[in-house]
């Protein structure tokens, strides 16, 4: 390490353990008149902000991502090790999952050039085929088979067995999204194998909708032990997924208009933009099942992926589109994942860590025999075809919305699913994202960035 460096992480962990004691200070002064607590809030989340930059600016002069520090700095603070931030807190601060999702689904489908895609489309389908097949099978076969050695499901019939083992099957196939931008946009990367990450990455988190659907109906059949259409969930989810990507193309359309007519205060706008989306989405599902009975979802980052790539790819904006986002990301990196972190339940970790590890370990080998199939079909080079895996690995949102589903739908298993899902997000979030740092450097798309 420089003397330089060595002297800016000196002068951050000094402002840190500052930070630390004056937030104990004034976190146990027992607060109790209702508008001294709500200012806490508002003082825990600003200290979560301010911990986790100085903590992300630490280890990255480490070599190690922005986003590790941010979750490390969001699980230190969380129920889980200090409890400075409560769990009450973390459901409160809920609200910022939405603009801050709906923002980081902009630079999605922002990063998505038509061209690019065009010239590795082979290898983003070749990718989502081998790794959701690999890892599905690995997943399910393995808690079919070893279900019997561990405490969590050894109880369990073989029905309740099977049901999860499908479902631990297609959630271990979920992807973050979020998480692969950061980086990307971190280490300025650009370049083949940083593509098709990407489009593999985007495009199964469409896909994995799909196929948890499947599963879901297939789960039923198994419970229920009776046989039950699939037409109509199918229906409704196709339904559902077509309006969003209408109303995304109208929003990029929307904000093409917006910029070539007014253009000022763009990342204010767009920031503002993600937060309504996000609120309108809610709203309609609401509006639609209190007045017509009908359940219609609109995702909201279905419908900002497809926003930003109309921007990108069908005008003259993109350039300016994509500057903007990234002139406020690092705050909204900041308190997405810091909170990310906070919500990692390492209650469930305690509970089924060897489970959860193995189930990692077996995720991982999947990710590694898909990549390494689709690489040596598309005849990529060894060097890149071997580390490919290294990509693939971050968990996040998705999966943990998969598994609350369940937990509604099947109370019987839905407990124990998502007490190993968030086991496993919990290993996967912080090694994840280490990894796919990694790899840009090895592969040498770190730095090559230009927008």
């Amino acid at each position: 390490m420089k003397k330089a460096d060595r002297k800016i992480v000196v002068n951050y962990i000094f402002i840190l353990i500052m930070l630390v004691l004056f937030a104990l200070w004034i976190k146990y002064l027992n607060v109790k008149i209702t508008w001294q607590q709500a200012g806490m809030i508002n003082f825990s989340l600003g200290f979560l902000l301010l911990a986790a930059y100085l903590i992300g600016g630490v280890l990255n002069i480490l070599k190690l991502p922005l986003i590790t520090g941010y979750i490390l700095a969001g699980i230190m603070a969380g129920p889980h090790v200090s409890n400075f931030i409560d769990t009450e807190m973390v459901n409160q601060l809920k609200l910022i999952d939405d603009f801050a999702l709906s923002f980081i689904a902009f630079t999605a489908g922002g990063s998505l050039h038509i061209k690019l895609i065009a010239q590795r489309y082979k290898a983003i389908l070749l990718n989502i085929f081998f790794i959701t097949t690999t890892v599905f099978c690995l997943t399910t076969g393995f808690v079919i088979i070893s279900a019997k050695y561990f405490v969590l499901t050894k109880l369990l019939s073989f029905e309740q067995i099977v049901a999860i083992a499908i479902l631990s099957g297609v959630i271990a196939v979920a992807r973050s999204p979020s998480s692969a931008i950061a980086i990307i946009n971190e280490v300025k990367a650009s370049g083949q194998f940083t593509e098709t990450v990407l489009g593999v990455t985007i495009v199964m988190d469409v896909l994995i909708i799909i196929f948890f659907t499947f599963a879901m109906t297939f789960v039923k059949i198994i419970m229920s032990q009776k046989g039950i259409s699939i037409d109509i969930p199918f229906l409704a989810l196709a339904v559902e997924m077509f309006c969003s990507i209408i109303f995304g193309v109208i929003i990029g359309k929307g904000i093409s208009f917006y910029i070539d007519k007014a253009g000022y205060d763009l990342p204010i706008f767009l920031v503002f933009l993600g937060f309504v989306v996000a609120k309108i989405s809610m709203f309609l599902t609401i509006f639609m099942k209190n007045h017509f009975d009908i359940f219609l979802h609109l995702e909201p980052l279905l419908i900002c992926m497809s926003a930003g790539f109309v921007v990108q790819n069908f005008g003259k904006s993109g350039r300016l589109f994509i500057k903007s986002l990234e002139s406020v990301e690092m705050p909204v990196y900041v308190l997405f994942f810091s909170l990310a972190g906070a919500s990692l339940d390492f209650t469930a970790l305690a509970i089924c860590w060897p489970l959860a590890v193995c189930l990692a370990g077996v995720r991982a080998v999947g990710i590694f025999i898909g990549t390494w199939s689709a690489g040596t079909i598309i005849k990529d080079p060894a060097s890149v075809n071997k580390k490919a895996w290294m990509g693939y690995l971050t968990q996040a949102g998705v999966a943990i919305g998969f598994a609350k589903l369940v937990q509604r739908q099947f109370p019987d298993i839905g407990l124990y699913l998502t007490t190993i899902v968030l086991a496993i997000i919990s290993i996967n979030q912080v090694i994840g994202p280490v990894m796919f740092k990694i790899v840009l450097n090895i592969v040498g798309d770190a730095g090559r960035q230009k927008r």
